[in-house]
């Protein structure tokens, strides 16, 4: 029997076995960057920042991201080359060199753009469900409107908040306890 008549007849064709799926791509294993092997410098007209690891060249628009901003801020900071690979991972921004720490931050910063809110100079309740906060923060004074305290305050640990205006934009308090008495003050009166 041909093959038309094979399938003329209804008889089950053998079925070619599929081929195997390719194997997942390996992670690479994590880069961790020791302490004296990482010298950093942060270009401001620029906004980039550059790296030079041990004895290597000199990374140019390198990128920092937080492996956890919100819980360990200055912890497990990765960077990344211009082309977005894997350069290294610092497990501490207190045990680069000062010059370093300082430009490493600052391109976080830029990133994350977050401010940090150290005093409160008013929280206004203009009707229900929307409240007016006057701040100064890490960029300034600032004032943004919330809902309810319910919706907009996340808490982040014992002594830490972060509240989102209206826009979407975080506020970060890092420190209530270190807030002056009537910022916490104003602070309690809502929460």
């Amino acid at each position: 029997m041909t093959d038309g008549e094979n399938k003329a007849q209804g008889e089950a064709q053998p079925v070619s076995p599929a081929p195997a799926p390719a194997a997942p791509p390996e992670k690479p294993a994590i880069r961790w960057l020791e302490p004296g092997e990482v010298a950093a410098r942060w270009e401001p007209e620029a906004a980039r920042l550059c790296v030079r690891i041990g004895s290597g060249e000199e990374l140019a628009d390198v990128r920092a991201a937080m492996g956890f901003p919100v819980t360990a801020p200055g912890e497990y900071v990765e960077l990344r080359d211009a082309k977005g690979e894997p350069a290294g991972m610092i497990r501490s921004l207190e045990s680069l060199d000062a010059a370093s720490r300082a430009a490493v931050r600052a391109a976080l910063e830029v990133r994350y753009l977050i401010p940090q809110v150290g005093a409160i100079e008013a929280i206004d309740e203009l009707r229900p469900f929307l409240i007016r906060w006057r701040v100064r923060t890490s960029r300034g004074e600032r004032v943004f409107h919330t809902e309810s305290p319910r919706e907009a305050v996340r808490y982040q640990g014992a002594d830490r908040i972060r509240v989102t205006d209206l826009s979407g934009n975080h506020y970060d308090f890092p420190s209530i306890s270190k807030m002056d008495d009537a910022s916490r003050e104003r602070l309690s009166a809502i929460l």
